[in-house]
């Protein structure tokens, strides 16, 4: 019988520590979401914020105030103002990279194999994202985000470049790097004015026009 009351107390024990690991748990994962909630709850508000003011006229606490969040709770997810500028340009710029992949795997799937095709059928894709989210991209391309701001988009564009050159190298039709240049230049005027068009409609047809360029400058004669 002492056994059995050993063995009980022992589960009984484990039970309840097994309970408060639970509760444990569930807090934290209650208190992890509510976090994310938050985060991006503010995002969401610097987003407006910024399209309605502009980064150098955007203020804290106008952004607390549309979040309806605090100054103290802003500053536990980001680090100001910049911070949140920059993590808003990384959500569309993800959005823009998982959407090219997507558009050439798809092409890629279909059979295509021509290095031209594949990207150009990248190039559909991250245009389709800066027509979706016009209003955001026009954000970044307004000239008054951060202090190097500017400097890390045009890294990123030369990164762009040079992924492109290789690309075409590793296709085994090396692609000369003044090309590169030139169409991933035009791309990316393509994003700034796709961004800045007057709407959707006309957003579209400049994209449609610039990928025919592109493709005509990409064929090779026969």
């Amino acid at each position: 019988m002492g056994v059995d009351r050993d063995m009980r107390r022992m589960i009984t024990e484990e039970t309840e520590h097994g309970d408060r690991d639970a509760d444990h748990l569930a807090h934290a994962g209650r208190g992890a979401d509510r976090g994310a909630t938050t985060r991006a709850t503010l995002l969401a508000a610097a987003r407006e914020v910024f399209r309605q003011q502009g980064y150098a006229q955007a203020a804290i606490t106008d952004i607390v105030a549309l979040a309806d969040a605090s100054v103290g709770s802003l500053y536990h997810h980001f680090a100001g103002k910049a911070d949140l500028y920059l993590a808003l340009y990384g959500e569309l710029d993800d959005a823009r990279e998982a959407r090219t992949r997507a558009a050439v795997r798809r092409v890629r799937e279909a059979g295509a194999a021509d290095p031209m095709r594949l990207l150009l059928a990248g190039a559909r894709g991250y245009l389709d994202v800066c027509i979706e989210q016009r209003q955001t991209g026009a954000m970044f391309t307004r000239g008054d985000g951060p202090p190097g701001f500017e400097l890390m988009w045009r890294r990123g564009v030369q990164d762009w470049v040079t992924r492109n050159t290789e690309f075409f190298a590793r296709s085994g039709e090396p692609l000369d790097e003044a090309a590169a240049i030139v169409m991933t230049g035009a791309l990316m005027l393509a994003v700034t004015e796709v961004s800045l068009a007057a709407d959707d409609d006309r957003a579209r047809q400049l994209a449609d026009g610039v990928l025919q360029v592109l493709a005509r400058l990409g064929s090779r004669p026969s």
